[in-house]
């Protein structure tokens, strides 16, 4: 197994003839999909209307087949708000999500019965698909243009008992044919890559926002899909990573489109009716590097020049630093995946779960698209943490290879990018990308943003195969991460990490007197991280991931 393979970020996360449909819409009124984009207004992803009254259904009690008709329903009866669904699994953190919606945004739950909340809802029609087909990814599409549920063929019999009438079936049919004959109907900013496997994940979305649901593994129609969407558009859900994450996320990058990783997220059309124009990062407060609040303008000058001041992390000065210090953050990989972000990252003991978790300060990775998505998600998070900090996630708005992206999408990405991280209140965003750490004028295009002081580079394999090099564009720093804990990698255990921490530099005037551990999700744990922490010597300080950045652009010579 080569390096590359084993580097793979989820590895080891285990976890035809078209019909016009105009003469078939069915009576249930169902906003367009260009009147939900406009409704979402300055939002940079389809959202659906906020809820009053949610009927809490229990994901395990209901079978794969009524789970997508379930998920259907709900993604129809976001567009229009009021009453919806909750898809609930009182184990993850849907429950406090739910449970956020009460108490902070006064929405009202129920517990809930499918049929009966069809019948309420109505919806009056259905689309016919075949389990273990492509048929349930093109009855999840076509639903979001009907206005009607998607039925698998064992439910036809009760969904005709409810009152329920056939608008389509597509039994037969692939995401080549929904391509051939409803593409221009369809959204071209956003598209769902979706396992037909998965019966209820993302298809609540799906149907919401009006998106292509797809998934073709690394074909060649795939690649047409990718190529056919709007510069800088975003492939929510994940694709087939059997030969590594790159052979989807660098076609993507070619065509300048983005991932967000989410093929597990659920609620995702209940959780985006929420709104919040912007939110504070509660540890940034209580951070005298990071005084002074957002950012109030560019910074000028050659890097580390007497006077100059960082922008997005606040006008307030840099305390002087320790001149016999090491300053050292420790950051989690994998922050742009949204479905762990919902699922069980809040209560699992490894990560934003674990009791310890404020002992030390952390650095978490979080994707900016959650203050749209999920705004309430990403505002419990900030709400929960004094000496936890969150930085963007690979690669800005998405995953991406930005030394990959055409240069018009990536100027595209990147100005959506600093208005996320301003609403968001984050200054630093993490990169992925394959020898591209030298290349400035890439950089140009991230630090140019007065919202953005800095980045952090993570070479794909491996991540801390620069050892802890900075470089510079437009005066901040773009910072690689000097060592990494990762199992049954070679100096990537906590002994290892700890004797290189000890014996680096300690001049906090030059880049080498400062270290990014960055830490695998998926093999280590907070509990990893802190026998690091335990066994530092008394001059290495650990900091937040934005206050290092902002040391290193205020006070570090090359």
């Amino acid at each position: 197994m080569s390096d590359r393979r084993r580097l793979t970020r989820r590895h080891a996360l285990g976890l035809t003839a078209g019909l016009g449909l105009a003469s078939l819409a069915p009576s249930f009124s169902v906003p367009s999909v260009a009147s939900a984009a406009s409704a979402a207004g300055a939002a940079a992803y389809p959202k659906g209307q906020r809820p009053r009254l949610l009927n809490v259904l229990t994901e395990d009690s209901l079978s794969s087949a009524e789970r997508t008709l379930a998920t259907t329903l709900q993604g129809l009866l976001a567009r229009r708000g009021g009453e919806s669904l909750y898809l609930n699994i009182p184990s993850l953190g849907y429950q406090i999500w739910l449970d956020d919606l009460v108490s902070r945004y006064g929405v009202r739950t129920r517990s809930g019965d499918l049929w009966t909340t069809v019948t309420r809802s109505g919806v009056d029609g259905y689309v016919l698909f075949r389990t273990g087909t492509p048929s349930v990814n093109v009855a999840t599409t076509l639903s979001g243009l009907t206005g009607a549920v998607a039925v698998e063929e064992s439910l036809e019999a009760l969904a005709i008992q409810h009152g329920l009438r056939k608008v389509l079936d597509v039994r037969d049919k692939d995401d080549r044919w929904v391509m051939d004959n409803y593409w221009p109907r369809l959204r071209h900013d956003v598209a769902i890559e979706q396992k037909g496997d998965w019966p209820e994940r993302l298809r609540d979305y799906v149907t919401m926002a009006g998106t292509l649901a797809f998934f073709d593994g690394n074909s060649d129609f795939r690649a047409e899909v990718v190529d056919a969407l709007d510069d800088d558009a975003t492939v929510i859900g994940w694709g087939d990573a059997s030969n590594g994450e790159d052979a989807f996320i660098g076609v993507n990058s070619t065509a300048g489109v983005k991932a967000l990783p989410a093929d597990h997220a659920r609620n995702l059309s209940v959780l985006s009716g929420i709104r919040e124009d912007r939110l504070q990062q509660r540890g940034r407060l209580y951070d005298p590097a990071l005084a002074g609040g957002p950012a109030a303008g560019a910074r000028s000058g050659a890097a580390g020049a007497p006077g100059n001041e960082q922008s997005g992390g606040g006008g307030g000065r840099v305390p002087e630093p320790d001149p016999n210090a090491h300053y050292v953050t420790f950051l989690i990989t994998d922050g742009d995946n949204i479905q762990w972000m919902l699922g069980d990252f809040p209560t699992d003991p490894r990560w934003f779960g674990s009791p310890r978790r404020g002992e030390v300060d952390l650095g978490w990775g979080i994707s900016p698209s959650l203050i749209d998505l999920a705004p309430s998600v990403m505002r419990w998070y900030y709400d929960q943490s004094r000496k936890d900090r969150w930085v963007v996630g690979p690669s800005g708005g998405g995953y991406m290879y930005p030394s990959r992206y055409p240069a018009a999408a990536l100027d595209k990405h990147t100005a959506s990018l600093a208005k996320a991280m301003g609403r968001a209140d984050l200054s630093v965003a993490q990169i992925i990308d394959f020898d591209a750490f030298e290349n400035t004028g890439l950089w140009s295009s991230y630090l140019k943003r007065r919202e953005i002081d800095g980045l952090i580079y993570l070479e794909y394999s491996r991540y801390d195969g620069l050892k802890g090099k900075v470089v510079w564009s437009e005066g901040k720093p773009v910072i690689s991460a000097r060592t990494m804990l990762w199992d049954g990698l070679d100096g990537a255990d906590e002994a290892s990490v700890t004797a290189e921490l000890n014996a680096a530099t300690r001049n906090p005037r030059s880049t080498a007197g400062y270290s990014v551990v960055v830490w695998h999700a998926w093999s280590k744990s907070v509990d990893n991280v802190l026998a690091v922490v335990d066994g530092l010597d008394p001059h290495v300080k650990v900091v937040p991931p934005d206050t290092l950045v902002k040391m290193v652009g205020r006070y570090a010579r090359p």
